[in-house]
């Protein structure tokens, strides 16, 4: 009986080994090749950098920064083998001591409930297996990590380990984990933060030390206690520790992760020229050139701007075509539950004084709007913002574009393409072309002193009849108020705006001159040769007419606008650096004479609110037809804006809304934030050119018995006689001009009136 006994044990054993031989020989089939990690490429999250080195945003599917296990140090390596794998130096890939516990625990509670993975076993997981939890999963992950073992040495696997692994908000691999947590670089971890890192990888939602800090505490402290027993820290090295609070980066999610219309430019720059793929897992660095603080300032300044001007011009009248837009674009709208600062097209269900009560698909809500609800009726669309707990806002109808350059090399320092981002990722700024109104005219009278007018030079400010061979009629320009002037001085017609004396300059200096100066000045739509071109009839984008501007604040040479710097791939190699396009199109005595006559539409004309900035300042504002476009294009010498405003669908933005109601204000608000703290220099007075002082209604010298003012002329093209009638042989030429004027007086007409033919 006994001899039966011994034999069915040894039946018994035998076909366990046999069995377990045969299930290990059927899982060891088609495994994966662990020689392909020769070639394996972790993704990687792309970074873009603000021209001051400053991060702005990052591009992931996994947010990871490769690291090299010799930028690793020691202690944050021990850390992980410590409480991951003690035996990982020693063992072949897997602990069988390790093993057979975790196999007891698994048994005797009939599930899979403990692992015994070493680090080799939880990277060949990661990197080739299902996270399943069976024994046939683990049969394939052993035999795997073994060969793990024979083909790679220890520092290459715990390298692609302490890069792979997970360890919350988002982060793979030790370097991003240690710039999510403390802000800096893993080589600059100290013990006690390495131990906080290394205590992740269990659970990283349970040990988070944002949401549960005493567990991440109480876990770091079991990092610590297995260094101290694996001999890599002493006990008073983990007792520094155990007295520390762990101490966190401070989290800003718009600080570190700024996703609107310039990062949107960077992202589809990078997908045009390296691929979309790349951007997300490539692990590049993009160096722009954005002004992070004025990017922010931009976003913000804009939104309050365009908010307070809905209120004032009233909830707009719709046209059909935009009716129709935003039904359509409400009835593909999947709300099931409505996403905090998710913008969304509602229906007006009712109005209740000044509340709004309108639906978003199975949702209600209700909403107030301060402005005149005259145009605002049941069942027309609106733009609604959630903000929580069942609260909404309203979201404006009006948009806008900013553009903000270096003049001196053509970088692109902020950039806004529309009210807000979340409600539209239309571009603007770039995408969009609108008439310039008046702001086209600097081109035209830059033309007329390359052909040797000055700023006294008389132009005939009268109504002139132009036949339209389009409309078969004839097109006559009308000034701001209908009013005319008859003999103005060149200075008087721009920084009054004047029309009609425009139009007639237009004329006497014919098309070529003026269309080929605006093309070189970086204008790139095609322009047709009609008189009404000078008001600003051709619609441009404003990031051509920033160009044009960004021309005049750099004494006459022209940058092509650019927004990269360079492109370095993961191991630093630029594969992409901007070259400087940069030319001289204006000679620079006469873009000065130009600039000055562009700080004189600030000083005396329809852009004398920017006087309240007390700095230097020269520009021109814009508006078309029945105020349907308003802008503001200035400059000083290190940064020239643009600012457009008005609707998608073309219709007035309200009654007198100018490009100086309208657009300045937001103009000077974004040029003073540009400007905090920075010595303004005054506009450059080349050699040749000289500071004189003028009566503006004689057209003569002042000799101190008239009332003068000083304006920049090229040498030798001033007046010869002064008031008093004397001939002057010797100009009172001064080489600077007095400090600049500060003057809030800001009463008076405001702007000019049309672009287009009438």
């Amino acid at each position: 009986m006994l001899r039966y006994l011994k034999f069915a044990v040894l039946l018994t054993v035998v076909a366990g080994i046999l069995g377990l031989s045969v299930f290990i020989y059927i899982n060891a089939r088609n495994l994966p090749d662990v020689k392909n990690l020769e070639h394996w490429k972790p993704s990687q999250v792309s970074q873009v950098f603000a021209y001051d080195g400053s991060l702005l945003t990052e591009f992931f599917v996994q947010r990871r920064q490769y690291v090299s296990i010799d930028k690793i140090p020691d202690h944050v390596k021990y850390a992980f083998i410590a409480i991951e794998d003690r035996t990982f130096y020693e063992n072949p890939g897997i602990d069988l001591w390790g093993i057979l516990r975790a196999a007891f625990i698994n048994i005797t509670s009939g599930r899979i409930v403990a692992g015994g993975s070493t680090i080799s076993q939880q990277l060949i997981k990661n990197l080739f297996l299902t996270p399943e939890r069976s024994f046939r999963r683990k049969v394939k992950e052993m035999i795997l990590a073994i060969k793990l073992n024979q083909i790679y040495p220890k520092d290459k696997i715990l390298e692609m380990y302490l890069n792979q692994i997970y360890l919350g908000h988002g982060a793979y691999g030790v370097e991003s984990a240690s710039q999510i947590y403390f802000g800096k670089h893993v080589w600059e971890l100290d013990i006690c933060e390495a131990a906080v890192l290394a205590g992740l990888p269990k659970a990283p939602s349970r040990y988070d030390p944002y949401k549960n800090i005493e567990g991440a505490t109480q876990r770091r402290n079991a990092v610590l206690q297995s260094m101290v027993e694996e001999g890599y820290i002493d006990i008073y090295t983990a007792k520094e520790c155990y007295e520390k609070p762990i101490v966190l980066r401070e989290t800003d999610e718009e600080d570190v992760n700024i996703h609107d219309y310039f990062t949107e430019m960077v992202r589809l720059w990078f997908a045009e020229n390296y691929g979309i793929d790349e951007l997300y897992k490539g692990g590049y660095k993009i160096y722009t050139t954005a002004d992070k603080n004025l990017l922010r300032d931009t976003h913000y300044i804009v939104k309050d701007h365009i908010e307070l001007l809905q209120v004032q011009v009233g909830f707009p009248k719709l046209t059909e075509d935009e009716i129709n837009k935003m039904t359509e674009e409400y009835s593909q709208q999947e709300v099931k539950k409505l996403q905090k600062g998710k913008v969304y097209i509602g229906m007006i269900e009712k109005i209740k004084g000044k509340t709004i009560h309108f639906k978003i698909k199975d949702h209600t809500g209700t909403v107030r709007f301060s402005g005149s609800l005259r145009n605002a009726k049941e069942g027309l669309p609106i733009y609604i913002k959630y903000i929580g707990e069942n609260s909404f806002e309203f979201v404006p109808f009006l948009e806008t574009a900013v553009v903000s350059i270096d003049p001196k090399t053509g970088a692109i320092r902020a950039l806004s393409g529309g009210y807000d981002f979340v409600k539209s990722k239309y571009n603007r700024a770039v995408q969009a072309k609108r008439q310039p109104g008046s702001a086209f005219k600097p081109i035209v009278y830059t033309a007329a002193v390359m052909e040797g007018f000055t700023q006294l030079s008389v132009l005939e400010d009268e109504p002139v009849a132009i036949w339209d061979p389009d409309r078969f009629e004839e097109w006559i320009p009308r000034n701001y108020e209908g009013e005319y002037h008859g003999k103005v001085t060149l200075r008087e017609a721009l920084t009054k705006s004047m029309n009609a004396a425009s139009v007639n300059l237009f004329l006497e200096l014919g098309y070529e001159p003026v269309i080929s100066l605006a093309y070189q000045m970086g204008v790139k739509t095609k322009l047709p040769k009609v008189p009404s071109l000078v008001l600003g009839s051709v619609d441009i984008s404003p990031l051509e007419l920033a160009t044009v501007y960004s021309t005049f604040a750099n004494n006459g040479i022209r940058c092509r606008p650019y927004f990269i710097e360079k492109v370095e791939d993961p191991n630093g190699n630029v594969i992409y650096q901007h070259t400087p396009e940069c030319r001289q199109v204006i000679p620079e005595d006469k873009n000065a004479v130009m600039v000055d006559l562009l700080k004189g539409v600030i000083q005396e004309g329809t852009g004398r609110k920017a006087r309240i900035l007390g700095f230097p300042v020269a520009g021109k504002t814009g508006t078309t037809n029945d105020y349907t476009d308003a802008w503001f294009a200035g400059f000083t010498t290190d940064l020239t804006t643009v600012v457009w405003v008005g609707y998608d669908f073309k219709k007035k933005i309200g009654w007198k809304m100018t490009g100086a109601k309208a657009a300045l204000p937001i103009w000077i608000d974004l040029m003073a934030a540009a400007h905090v703290d920075k010595e303004i220099e005054e506009f450059s007075v080349p050699e040749n050119t000289a500071l004189i002082p003028v009566n503006i209604q004689t057209k003569t010298l002042s000799d101190g018995n008239c009332e003068e003012k000083e304006i920049l002329f090229i040498k030798g093209t001033e007046p010869k006689i002064d008031c008093s009638g004397n001939v002057v042989t010797v100009p009172p030429y001064r080489e600077k001009e007095d400090e600049f004027l500060f003057d809030i007086n800001l009463t008076g007409e405001e702007d000019e009136l049309p672009a287009t033919r009438q």
